[in-house]
């Protein structure tokens, strides 16, 4: 059974939210190629990035918690974790969105570029380690070009709500109430912070996930829209 536990993690990540794609008011489904687009900005990259971080041993995983198939050199629930995650976390946004009263945005975009400036300073500032150089370095490109796209108090404002979820997921493919890791981490590659067992930069890696999916996924639905009209 345990090696079946990755796979059940992510489909449990993903069967609520799927099947409340289909409730009446939400109708969720109606915007799923639009976030086959989103996937489309965000999956060749972080798979390119695994890819590259597993073959020098930035993070790897636990064989004894998977099934023994692998996609491009990375274990087919890896792959998956891609598509189940942000499927959940874009479906809370739409929740969010749908079910907000207020559905103003903050423009402030100066505070996003000095919010970068801090990112990439940061980043600079530890490119020894490999997962904090990179993670904050590419979240420092893509945040201030998102509010050109997205509304970011909306986005902010589910993230902070997948905070709580991502603890859930991200615990237990780091050790949490388990007694191996799923995922583990070479610590010289990363600022040795964590989180109960999550790393600190695993909250940033999943915001800059979700940022990519998010401006594809509104890309293509400000699109559908213009045809329409």
């Amino acid at each position: 059974m345990s090696n079946y536990l990755y796979l059940i993690i992510n489909l449990s990540a993903v069967s609520v939210p799927l099947l409340f794609s289909f409730h009446p008011r939400l109708r969720f489904y109606n915007h799923f190629k639009n976030l086959l687009v989103g996937f489309l900005f965000m999956v060749p990259v972080f798979i390119v990035w695994d890819i590259y971080f597993t073959h020098l041993k930035v993070w790897g995983f636990n064989n004894d918690y998977l099934l023994g198939i692998n996609i491009f050199n990375l274990p087919l629930e890896e792959c998956l974790f891609f598509i189940c995650i942000p499927f959940s976390c874009i479906f809370t946004y739409h929740v969010v969105l749908t079910l907000s009263k207020n559905k103003s945005d903050f423009k402030q975009r100066n505070a996003w570029v000095f919010a970068s400036l801090v990112l990439f300073v940061f980043g600079f500032l530890n490119m020894d380690k490999s997962y904090t150089f990179f993670t904050f370095v590419f979240l420092a490109i893509i945040l201030p070009i998102a509010p050109y796209f997205i509304n970011m108090k909306l986005f902010l404002k589910t993230f902070f709500i997948l905070l709580i979820p991502f603890s859930i997921v991200n615990g237990l493919l780091t050790g949490t109430l388990i007694k191996e890791q799923v995922v583990w981490y070479n610590d010289n590659e990363n600022l040795s912070i964590r989180l109960g067992t999550i790393p600190i930069e695993d909250i940033f890696y999943a915001l800059l996930m979700l940022l990519l999916v998010m401006i594809g996924y509104q890309i293509s639905l400000n699109n559908k829209s213009k045809l329409i009209s």
